[in-house]
């Protein structure tokens, strides 16, 4: 069995995940993520995926404030 921890981060791109949304975009992320491994890997296990914004972007409210 392999583990690959990933985190991915962009903090100079826009989001349009919603505060208030970010539970059903963590859960479509993880099924995007486990199929896309299923092409290469016979069994894939993706769990804990967490959505995080960003203080220096947010303006509270999941939006990017502007620079």
């Amino acid at each position: 069995m392999r583990i690959a921890h990933v985190r991915v981060c962009l903090p100079d791109t826009y989001s349009e995940i919603p505060v208030e949304d970010v539970e059903d975009a963590e859960m479509a992320i993880e099924a995007i993520v486990s199929t896309a491994l299923l092409e290469v890997f016979d069994t894939v296990l993706v769990e804990n995926v967490t959505i995080q914004h960003s203080p220096d972007h947010d303006d509270g409210r999941g939006e990017r404030r502007a620079a």
